[in-house]
């Protein structure tokens, strides 16, 4: 069996326990070797924050410390440039074998709205969507929801024994914290070390990154 690599984007604003905990409950249950955390810059689909994408990275850098899961990626950490991510996914298989198996992680809430992506249909040509539970409102969809249902599989064994091109539904526990949340509550004074490593904790309180409204 190949070695299952996955990429796991997002802002990061700051990186938290949902996002380490979830990594880490996905690869434990579907046999993930590697995970590599995106970070994004200047995603298009959302309002960018104002906490600096080096502040990020060195967030993400004090809370994966010594954890030989995970690894960063900088390919979307650009300045003013907006990511798009069939672009970067291209990118990442120049720099590997087409061969390798490989999932994207994506929040089943943002799967409600894939069909605005760019070039969406695409993207299961240069790899697997590895789908988490999210509280969402359900969009209807017609043309998006045939797609899910014609690659969707029920054994994530079949994620290692092809490099791209399925969807599987992860039964991890949906983790209810989120970034913004976390940010409001800086900003207002209330205590998160419960939340995030409490490295980044000191971190966020060593820059006051949160004490403006975000």
């Amino acid at each position: 069996m190949k070695k299952l690599c996955a990429i796991f984007g997002g802002n990061f604003d700051p990186i938290h326990y949902g996002h380490i905990n979830l990594a880490e409950k996905l690869a434990k249950d579907i046999s993930i070797k590697k995970i590599i955390l995106l970070p994004n810059n200047y995603p298009p689909h959302r309002k960018k924050t104002q906490t600096s994408i080096s502040d990020k990275i060195k967030m993400i850098k004090l809370a994966i410390h010594n954890n030989p899961l995970f690894e960063i990626s900088y390919l979307e950490t650009k300045k003013n440039n907006i990511f798009y991510t069939i672009d970067t996914l291209k990118k990442i298989r120049k720099k590997i074998s087409h061969l390798e198996p490989l999932c994207f992680i994506i929040g089943e809430d943002n799967l409600q709205t894939f069909y605005l992506w760019k070039n969406w249909r695409e993207i299961l040509l240069y790899s697997h969507l590895l789908i988490y539970p999210r509280k969402h409102k359900k969009q209807k969809n017609d043309e998006l929801e045939k797609w899910i249902h014609s690659n969707t599989v029920y054994d994530c064994n079949l994620l290692h024994k092809q490099p791209c091109g399925l969807i599987f539904f992860s039964h991890a526990p949906c983790i209810n914290i989120s970034s913004s949340r976390i940010r409001k509550n800086y900003f207002y004074g209330k205590n998160s070390h419960s939340l995030l490593p409490s490295i980044v904790n000191n971190y966020i309180l060593l820059k006051k990154l949160y004490y403006t409204n975000q």
